[in-house]
């Protein structure tokens, strides 16, 4: 149930604190696993010690409330997650770490993390930026951040949207989409926004001068080259590529609106860095599901 041996061991795994938005993400990660034929882990991270300045009685009093307390919580959620869907391979575990780390580290091992966004694994009511934000930016496996309502779309066929920047990386996030489009029985749409807000500003009144249907053309080119592997390697996807000239996030918010899932990239750029401005942007501000995967180097 607890102690430093846990291992996602590629699992799918969610951290619960027993907030309604950590019972939601348990849900929906429990749905993320059957697709994958793999199991859930559920975890609830707990601090390693008691406050600063308790008595010693104090503090083994309080560690072993926090434990009772903390198996009951994680035990109530995978019983609930086999309850309402059914899954029956699902794990409970307590960590004992601070919430960051101890799911970073089982993002090492892990298939997949999901968190709500407003952040889950043992401290309710943070928003985007502490918990939820760091997972996004410093896990080691993909993680796919929830909204505040991550009800499935209706009306439309089921669609994964993935954003293609045309550099080193594409053919991990493309991995990826297309894998979680085919188990979800999807659409995979990829884009590619290719406007360059810094490049227009400087020709300024000689923009219609420029050949922009070649730079269109060209853009076309490049994402056809990125999903061609992808397409070859899963004939059974139907892939539709849309090129669009608008700035990355914005064209990823308006392509995904209505989708099941928003798929992008991350680089990791050391552990104080920010998200990239398109990843950030998506995340703040789209209304479904994002899957934010690492990019290598």
């Amino acid at each position: 149930m607890s102690g430093p041996q846990v291992s996602a061991a590629g699992r799918v795994v969610v951290g619960v604190d027993g907030s309604a938005s950590s019972t939601q993400a348990a849900a929906y990660a429990a749905g993320c696993a059957r697709r994958r034929g793999t199991g859930l882990l559920v975890v609830h991270v707990t601090p390693r010690k008691a406050a600063d300045g308790a008595a010693p009685m104090a503090d083994r009093d309080i560690r072993e409330q926090f434990a009772n307390s903390a198996t009951r919580l994680v035990q109530a959620a995978a019983d609930g997650v086999r309850e309402t869907t059914g899954l029956t391979d699902v794990t409970a575990s307590v960590v004992e770490d601070y919430p960051v780390d101890g799911l970073l580290d089982l993002s090492a091992d892990a298939a997949m993390v999901v968190t709500g966004r407003r952040g889950t694994g043992g401290l309710p009511g943070l928003i985007l930026g502490s918990t939820a934000g760091a997972l996004v930016q410093h896990a080691r496996c993909p993680v796919i951040a929830l909204p505040d309502d991550c009800a499935t779309p209706d009306g439309p066929p089921p669609s994964v949207v993935v954003g293609v920047d045309g550099r080193g990386g594409d053919d991990v996030v493309l991995a990826f989409a297309v894998a979680e489009a085919a188990a979800r029985g999807a659409d995979l749409r990829a884009v590619h926004a290719w406007r360059d807000v810094p490049l227009e500003s400087a020709v300024g009144a000689f923009g219609p001068l420029v050949d922009w249907s070649g730079v269109e053309a060209g853009a076309r080119r490049l994402l056809t080259e990125a999903v061609g592997p992808v397409r070859r390697g899963s004939p059974g996807v139907r892939i539709q590529e849309e090129v669009l000239r608008d700035t990355p996030a914005t064209a990823l918010l308006t392509v995904s609106a209505g989708a099941d899932l928003l798929v992008v990239g991350h680089r990791h750029r050391g552990r104080l860095a920010r998200l990239g401005s398109t990843t950030n942007g998506v995340l703040h501000r789209a209304a479904c599901p994002i899957a934010v995967v690492p990019i290598p180097g």
